[in-house]
């Protein structure tokens, strides 16, 4: 069918095959009207007036928008379509049963009117059922239709009045418009509103709009050449017709010809070229198709003057403005919201195109009159058609990057980023506002109000902090001290020194306060703590004592007791303040903190060498690098480091080939600090890892390089030749993934693939967009992750106007979900791809420890042992690390056919393998989405327990330490004695108390053998704390959950 043939969805057809004979009857109906019109006027009217004509209807046109404009406020379009669609028809009868002279110049104006507004109508319509994306793919299609009715009317005219007269045409039109009304009534279950307007909301029409919005600007200066340029054609096209064919039939059936023909051309058009052109080529060189294609005819008729050559010009501008042309045009604003394009699509439709209309109009009838342009030259008049061209050209560039601009700005303003909104201080609301959260009970408000103060002058809530300084908790106190920790005027010096005469836990920070401030006369007045129960003030005495005196031996003693000390407490509180008298901290303590056990103290000392940054402890900071819980400080820290030097030595680790993965990506992600020529090529060779977890790194580190520095044209090659390769990749494991979709055995492999391509997904778009940087496209890939139906098309839309054709061609295939990468997949590449048992014995011979282990897994359950003898075997000291996961009749297997005995197998009693937990854990709701490889680290921390019938596995009211799965057998859940849950096989018990620390809401006791995967909590949050993917995945679960919850409650209720 030619709905397959055009791409268009299931759910599309419906609503595209209405429109589409909604605007064939439209079509037809203004077609009809608008040859019986001419040829009325031309014949039995003086034609030298049609140029007055264009300036009433301009007229006609300002007066009759703003009434309906009126009348329209807070009505739904599609109802308006259909009421005046009955009034047109109504009006036309009356015109149909009184035929005077003086109706003709009345009649020519009214066909107008009903022409622009039920085209108009149609539009704001057709814009509310479809997105850019699908318009693009149901557009061509509808506007097919029209062109179909061009046909049909066109050829049709002069059978008609062969038998019935030109007369009555008019029945013919008033049956369209009355078919287009039934249509619309049909339309109604498919139309949605993609914004809710407030009844408070203003849509009177809104010059300002377009006056202030350039892209608004650009599409009315669009519409008002077009216009201008048209009228131009169509008054030599109809002057030179008019005395071609002084009949009235003969004109009419003249006119029904070329509208035929330009129909059957509109048709080919739209049905085999616009479509193409859009997709291939994008919205500019469909731009620019039609003001050049007039260019050609216009310059014919300057040159012969001939009604071949006028022809031309008008059936250029025919064909091409209700083709690809008006398709763009209505794509143009799909972006904008539907309030604006309420108040802005009847001005720049409507009025402006009518004015300008109405003033070349004025501009030709002048010419005429005064005989400056006699009817023998007005092929002259093409200067000013060419002149016009020109300027239309050049808007045509400007509209296109406002376009971009639009669909950029239609997603963002969904978004609301806080760290963009700044505070007027001089607005006493703000004030208000602001010392309202300083004073509110919610200590939670009042530390997030202190937050927002710390880049706003603090004037106007001194006294309300000095409150909160004297009475508010000591989380406050502390707020406002760090706050205020070098600004006097707001907290006093005898406040920081009454702080400390408290001697609380407070105090010492007040101390340090005080040291920092310079205040000797007030540290004179206290007294010694040096002797005091109270570890932490002992410890900021001793501090200020030596940064006024190195060699007080007393201070000295304390503090090297401290670092000899194991009180984590006591140390973390030395390094913390430390971290202002970096002369008091020696090079040997500061190497034993680094390689302290605990995270804590290696993060607080990271946080020293932030502020303190030293080249002597580089390498243990790389080292840093490699431990998720210290990485963060780590790359600070180095940041913090001389630039120049320090990219020198990154520059050798990045350059190493054996250089661990986890460095590489934790150096990738700070890269784009340093600025030096050699870092864009650098980082362009990492592109080119086997590893896609560098590979998007080094995708994240040329996107934030690019929005400082562009990528010259060699380094942009590069990226593009990066993007096929990339591509393929995704292409191949699309391939891959067809081969094994019904294999019982391949799950994992299925989902390692599916993770795979998720992690290429992102890398393409942000290599696509490093030619226009502008783009925030990071902040966009999550919705292709989360198909989000709104905002999918629009990021869509994006990709392919912005990207170049090549990355176009292999990017779009993979983001959207309404094509199949494995059709099109071998048409795409030059290059053979791997078969599936290739693929096998690539991810076999890979060191990526999960797909050797997944793929060795498949293909011993499969028995391809002919695949297994084409394996790489490699003998390694850590052999022990690469079949872990597999089973020990596996490791027996492989042991005896082709490793020599040389994997290790350890005798246990566990009954199954990580690779087994791992599959059983993916059964299992709560992980279900997290990826095999990501949940196999779980997997390792889980152990079994084996359980008889009626056994407690916990109590109501216990510590909820572990969560379970369980893999075998039946569980009860029972509340006060009450059956609540009989759970089996897959189901997880207990992960609500390990997540939120709360007692067991319930007892669990099996009730037949029963084997449970037990995860201690312990290791469960060391695991996430290591693993952020994990995290994520849990806390969308946990959301998902409240969300289904918060549904049922909200239903409950209704």
């Amino acid at each position: 069918m030619l709905t397959d043939l055009l791409k268009i969805k299931p759910s599309e057809k419906h609503p595209t095959l209405i429109l589409f004979a909604m605007f064939f009857t439209i079509v037809f109906a203004t077609i009809i009207g608008s040859a019986i019109r001419d040829a009325v006027f031309l014949v039995q009217f003086d034609k030298n007036l049609l140029p007055i004509m264009y300036l009433f209807i301009a007229i006609v046109m300002v007066f009759t928008i703003s009434i309906y404009n009126k009348f329209s406020k807070e009505r739904d379009q599609l109802n308006l379509l259909i009421v005046t669609g009955i009034f047109f028809s109504l009006s036309l009868l009356l015109f149909q049963s009184f035929s005077n002279t003086w109706l003709i110049p009345i009649f020519y104006i009214w066909i107008e009117v009903i022409t622009i507004f039920s085209v108009m109508q149609f539009w704001l319509v057709a814009g509310e059922i479809f997105n850019p994306r699908q318009a693009k793919r149901t557009f061509p299609l509808i506007i097919a239709g029209g062109s179909i009715a061009a046909i049909f009317s066109g050829y049709g005219i002069n059978p008609f009045v062969t038998y019935f007269g030109s007369s009555n045409l008019l029945y013919l039109i008033i049956c369209s418009l009355l078919v287009n009304v039934f249509l619309a009534r049909i339309l109604k279950p498919y139309k949605f509103n993609k914004e809710k307007l407030s009844t408070k909301n203003n849509t009177e029409l809104n010059f300002n709009n377009i006056k202030n919005d350039s892209y608004l600007f650009s599409i009315g200066i669009m519409v008002a050449i077009s216009a201008i340029l048209s009228r131009i054609i169509d008054y030599q096209f109809k002057i030179i017709s008019a005395s071609t064919f002084p009949n009235q039939d003969e004109l009419v059936n003249f006119f029904g010809t070329y509208y035929g023909a330009t129909g059957l051309a509109t048709l080919l058009m739209q049905l085999v070229i616009t479509g193409f052109i859009l997709k291939r080529f994008g919205i500019l060189i469909g731009l620019l198709i039609l003001p050049i294609s007039i260019g050609i005819g216009a310059m014919g008729f300057l040159l012969s003057g001939t009604l071949l050559t006028v022809f031309i010009a008008k059936f250029s501008d025919q064909v091409f403005k209700f083709s690809i042309n008006n398709s763009i045009k209505e794509i143009l604003w799909l972006p904008i919201s539907v309030k604006k394009k309420l108040q802005s699509k009847p001005v720049i439709d409507g009025i402006v195109r009518s004015g300008v209309e109405g003033l070349a109009g004025i501009f030709i009838f002048l010419l005429v009159s005064f005989n400056i342009l006699p009817e023998s030259n007005i092929h002259l008049l093409s200067i000013i058609v060419l002149i016009g061209i020109i300027f239309w050209i050049w808007n045509c560039f400007k509209m296109t990057n406002g376009y971009v601009t639009s669909i950029v700005g239609s997603i963002e303003n969904r978004q609301l980023n806080l760290d963009d909104i700044n505070f007027d201080i001089d607005n006493i609301n703000t004030v208000k506002t602001l010392d309202k959260s300083l004073l509110d009970d919610s200590e939670l408000k009042q530390l997030f109000a202190i937050d927002l103060l710390w880049e706003l002058p603090l004037a106007p809530w001194k006294n309300t902090l000095e409150f909160l300084f004297t009475n508010g908790t000591l989380s406050v106190q502390r707020g406002i001290l760090e706050l205020t920790w070098d600004n006097p005027k707001i907290i006093s010096d005898q406040l920081i020194i009454n702080k400390i005469k408290n001697e609380n836990q407070l105090s010492p920070y007040a101390l340090i306060c005080a040291n920092d401030r310079g205040l000797k006369k007030g540290l004179s007045q206290i007294k010694n703590y040096l002797d005091h129960n109270n570890t932490t003030l002992k410890i900021a005495y001793a501090i200020t004592t030596l940064s006024n005196d190195e060699t007080h031996q007393l201070s000295l003693k304390i503090i090297n007791q401290i670092h000899a000390s194991q009180i984590e407490k006591d140390q973390l509180h030395l390094i913390g303040f430390l971290k202002r008298y970096p002369q008091i901290f020696t090079d040997n303590a500061i190497l034993n903190y680094i390689s302290n056990d605990s995270d804590h103290i290696k993060n607080s000392i990271l946080d020293f060498l932030i502020s303190n940054p030293n080249k002597l402890y580089f390498d243990h900071l790389i080292k840093l690098l490699d431990k998720p819980s210290t990485k963060k400080n780590a790359q600070i820290a180095l940041l913090a480091i001389d630039k120049n030097w320090a990219f020198e030595k990154l520059l050798q680790i990045l350059s190493n080939p054996e250089t661990i993965a986890r460095r590489y990506k934790s150096i990738l992600s700070i890269i784009h600090h340093y600025n030096d020529k050699r870092l864009i090529d650098s980082i362009l060779t990492m592109i080119d890892s086997p590893h896609l977890s560098i590979i998007n790194e080094s995708s994240n580190a040329l996107i934030k390089i690019s929005k400082t520095k562009s990528l010259d044209d060699y380094q942009l090659k590069q990226v593009e030749k990066s993007i096929l390769i990339i591509a393929k990749r995704a292409f191949q494991l699309h391939l891959f993934k067809s081969t094994i979709i019904n294999d019982l055995n391949s799950s994992l492999i299925k989902d390692h693939i599916e993770y795979d391509l998720a992690k290429i997904t992102p890398v393409l778009l942000k290599l696509g967009t490093l030619k226009d940087p502008n783009i925030p496209i990071e902040k966009y890939i999550h919705f292709i992750d989360a198909n989000n139906t709104e905002l999918l098309p629009l990021v869509l839309e994006l990709v392919e106007t912005t990207f170049s054709a090549q990355a176009k061609k292999y990017t779009i295939p993979l983001i959207d979900p309404d094509t199949q990468p494995v059709k099109i997949a071998i048409g795409l590449f030059k290059e053979s791809f791997l078969t599936k048992d290739n693929m096998l014995l690539f991810w076999m011979n890979s060191n990526h420890i999960w797909k050797k282990t997944i793929a060795l897994n498949y293909c011993m359950k499969n028995e391809k042992t002919r695949l297994l003898q084409k394996v790489e075997w490699k003998i390694k000291n850590d052999i022990k690390k690469y079949y872990n996961f597999l089973n020990a009749s596996e490791k027996v297997y492989l042991n005896r056919n082709f490793l020599n005995n040389k994997i290790p197998i350890e005798e246990n009693n566990a009954m199954y393998s990580i690779l087994e937990k791992t599959l059983l854990l993916k059964s299992v709701n709560l992980f279900q989405k997290i990826p095999g490889n990501v949940l196999s680290k779980i997997a390792q921390i889980a152990s079994e327990v084996h359980l008889e019938p009626n056994e407690i596995i916990f109590k109501e009211g216990e510590s909820g330490d572990s969560l379970f799965v369980i893999i075998t057998g039946k569980v009860d859940i029972i509340n006060d004695n009450q059956l609540i849950a009989n759970l089996e096989q897959g189901n997880c018990i207990g992960e609500m108390s390990i997540l939120d620390h709360a007692p067991r809401s319930a007892d669990a006791i099996t009730i037949e053998e029963t084997i449970l995967l037990q995860i201690d909590q312990e290791g469960f949050f060391e695991l996430m704390a290591g693993n952020p993917d994990i995290m994520k995945e849990i806390v969308k679960i946990l959301t998902k959950r409240l969300r289904k919850m918060n549904k049922k409650l909200t239903d409950s209720l209704k």
